[in-house]
């Protein structure tokens, strides 16, 4: 039953006419008086009957309309509560994101700036897979990743081609990258469909590299960076981010890759729950992430 055939009964009880109904939904008076019928049709019951240019209610549809007020009142109620859509005070609810440091210590804060500003946020700080797991468990509404492992409730939606690159203090470590020390994240990623086990997303079974320093935090990486101790292999985007807020002579610079690395380009997902519409948030989302995460 649809609610909506509802709602035009109840406006022609309240003014007894089908026209004037019909103004009030900005509906031509033809569709809503065949919306009726097929409402009378679900029902089994006749709910108008014709008088001159007007209409009578029946009394079953006078005895009717009372108990559907109160069907439609507890669906309006139901509706605007925060935790099914969105509003809470007048307000939108906070958009929880669940991310790793890589897209929170400098894409967030551009995103809380420019494309949702003035919206509360919960952002999750989480491995691949844990954030996977934050989003189907409904703790998280968007996850935005690199590594995707993938959940069979969640629509891992592809959304922007970024490059990687070994950076680290101008005229440091210039030669290639067998022989230079790197500061990498601590923790493997598990579940990754492309054998990824570092959070960087660096290829460790394939080419070791001398890791130096582990660290927990994407900005602790660096600035150990920035002081010439090692380098780390990140998004081009993020040392391009990086480099716009530090003075010139903590400016990090590309450093070369190992012999035969395959210059391979890995995506941003932009990760939500099978069962949801993709919604204005994750519109926007999307357009931050392609704008942003650019190299």
């Amino acid at each position: 039953m649809d609610i909506n055939r509802i709602r035009y009964f109840l406006s022609v009880v309240k003014t007894g006419s089908i026209t004037k109904a019909a103004e009030l939904h900005h509906i031509s008076a033809p569709a809503l008086s065949k919306a009726i019928k097929v409402f009378e049709r679900e029902l089994d019951e006749k709910l108008l009957l014709p008088d001159g240019r007007g209409i009578l209610l029946t009394d079953r549809a006078r005895a009717l309309a009372p108990a559907l007020e109160e069907v439609v009142k507890k669906l309006d109620g139901i509706i605007n509560k925060a935790d099914l859509f969105g509003s809470f005070a007048g307000e939108l609810k906070p958009l929880r994101i669940a991310t790793f440091e890589v897209f929170s210590t400098h894409f967030m804060e551009r995103i809380l700036s420019n494309t949702f500003s003035g919206r509360s946020f919960l952002i999750h700080e989480l491995t691949p897979g844990r954030m996977e797991q934050a989003v189907a468990g409904r703790e998280a509404d968007f996850a935005i990743t690199y590594i995707p492992v993938p959940h069979p409730e969640l629509d891992h939606l592809r959304v922007q081609a970024i490059e990687m690159g070994i950076f680290g203090l101008k005229n440091k470590f210039n030669e290639h990258a067998e022989d230079v020390p790197f500061v990498s994240p601590i923790g493997p990623i598990e579940g990754s469909p492309n054998r990824v086990r570092g959070l960087d997303g660096w290829p460790e079974e394939a080419f070791p590299r001398h890791i130096r320093y582990r660290v927990g935090m994407l900005e602790t990486a660096l600035g150990i960076c920035r002081r010439g101790l090692a380098v780390a292999y990140i998004p081009k985007f993020i040392a391009k981010m990086h480099n716009e807020i530090v003075k010139p002579e903590f400016a990090l610079e590309e450093k070369p890759l190992p012999r035969r690395f395959p210059r391979r380009k890995e995506y941003v997902y932009l990760v939500k729950r099978k069962t949801d519409l993709e919604d204005e948030a994750a519109k926007k989302l999307g357009a931050a992430l392609r704008r942003y995460c650019s190299s």
